[in-house]
């Protein structure tokens, strides 16, 4: 059963007349508000970092790292890595503040079906 957590206004999935989250977490039921409107939206959180090479921009799931791709002929570091998934490329436009010197922004993206 989905619920809102009114600390934070996250839908959560628990467990009915229990109201234990997956990760075995508790809540009274004053705690959680159940008018949960059925819509499908996913939210991300991650870590936005633009890479010198191309001025790429992209969503890391974990805080990233300057490192060295071996496609720059000058030896310097040219792209943000991180070491749990491959990064996902974001529109170049977004976050026009962010460049290469930047440290990356961390971030909440959320995507919502459209309805219809």
């Amino acid at each position: 059963m989905k619920a809102i957590r009114k600390s934070d206004g996250k839908v959560i999935e628990v467990e009915p007349q229990r109201f234990i989250e997956q990760d075995g977490s508790m809540y009274a039921p004053s705690e959680l508000d159940f008018n949960v409107e059925e819509s499908e939206e996913v939210t991300f959180d991650g870590w936005v970092a633009r890479d010198r090479l191309n001025n790429a921009l992209f969503l890391h799931d974990e805080k990233p790292y300057r490192s060295f791709s071996g496609y720059q002929t000058d030896g310097k570091e040219d792209e943000w890595r991180s070491d749990t998934c491959p990064p996902y490329p974001i529109d170049y436009d977004s976050f026009p503040s962010l460049t290469w010197e930047s440290e990356p922004h961390e971030v909440s993206i959320t995507i919502k079906s459209k309805k219809q």
